[in-house]
């Protein structure tokens, strides 16, 4: 370790920390509300946390959100994206100092490897992708690249025809939008729409979402769709820094009939297209990215969505860090 490094240590997190971490998040660059300990934790119990906070002179300038499993050390399995958390203006050589510094820790701490998660610009406050070109860079391996669909609501290219035809047609239909619908009764027929289509579950309970929600309700809101007293489906949306993404987006064979979710990203986009940026739709890859839902997919660039590339990269821990 070079003299220059020494003024850099990762410590790794423990519980008596949230506070900072949180504090941290909320003055970041290009944190999201998904990095705050109380959604980070609410899955504890399913992962090994190995978070680690990053420092320079001994001011806090990084976090970076992990896990540990058999040996690897992991942008956090629990999390859709990850990757470094920085300070405002924090230098490209002090954030490729974290990344020497990174190795180093998982070699000296037994792992074999590091995965690392990036998050895609459009999510940050600030947009910055100096941590893709470190991990170019620093010979890091991109073994998986998933397609992810947003609408850009200042280049936005307008819905395809069929789109305008069932918009039009869903205003005739006596829809209402209710934005603080029933999380269980949504949650319900998301599992029926996977386990009968994919044969899978939710990543969520409805349980879970409660408890999400009751600690993060600026961030968090159940949408739903109906005809008079008809439940036909809706969102599960999360809003932060410059967009909305829709978590789930799920409707039943009489809401897809009536146009119910023309209905609502219409909707979505009259409230939210003069506030924020985007309207991501998340990913419609699978099998790590090599296979396209092209149903899914299509649907998605109907309503003018584009994809955005979702990176994962790793690199083997083999031998002693030169530094």
């Amino acid at each position: 370790m070079t003299d220059l490094q020494k003024d850099f240590k990762l410590i790794r997190y423990d519980q008596q920390m949230s506070k900072v971490w949180d504090e941290f998040v909320m003055q970041s660059w290009n944190g999201v509300f998904l990095f705050k300990r109380q959604f980070m934790d609410y899955h504890s119990h399913k992962f090994t946390d190995h978070s680690l906070l990053a420092y320079h002179d001994n001011k806090l300038k990084a976090l970076f959100p992990a896990n540990e499993n058999s040996g690897v050390l992991y942008s956090h399995q629990g999390l859709t994206y990850g990757g470094w958390i920085t300070a405002p203006r924090l230098s490209t050589e002090d954030l490729e100092q974290f990344f020497f510094l990174l190795e180093i820790y998982a070699d000296e701490n037994g792992f074999d490897e590091i995965q690392y998660k990036l998050k895609p610009t459009i999510f940050d406050q600030h947009l910055n992708d100096t941590d893709a070109w470190l991990l170019w860079k620093n010979n890091y391996e991109l073994w998986r690249r998933d397609l992810s669909f947003l609408i850009d609501f200042k280049n936005f290219a307008g819905f395809a025809r069929d789109k305008r035809y069932r918009l039009n047609k869903s205003s005739r239909n006596n829809l209402i939008l209710e934005e603080k619908g029933n999380i269980v009764q949504f949650m319900d027929l998301v599992k029926d729409n996977l386990n009968k289509k994919y044969n899978t579950d939710p990543i969520h309970t409805a349980e879970e979402v409660t408890l999400l929600q009751s600690r993060f309700p600026n961030n968090i809101f159940t949408i739903t769709i109906f005809q008079e007293d008809e439940f036909l489906g809706g969102t599960l949306l999360f809003v932060d820094n410059d967009f909305i993404h829709t978590q789930y987006l799920h409707f039943n064979e009489k809401g897809r009939n009536l146009c119910a979710p023309e209905f609502l990203i219409d909707n979505l986009m009259q409230k939210y297209g003069k506030t924020k940026r985007y309207l991501s739709f998340g990913t419609s890859t699978e099998n790590n990215g090599q296979n396209l839902n092209s149903g899914l997919a299509s649907f998605k660039e109907g309503f003018g969505a584009a994809g955005v590339c979702h990176d994962f990269y790793k690199k083997r821990i083999t031998m002693e860090i030169p530094y």
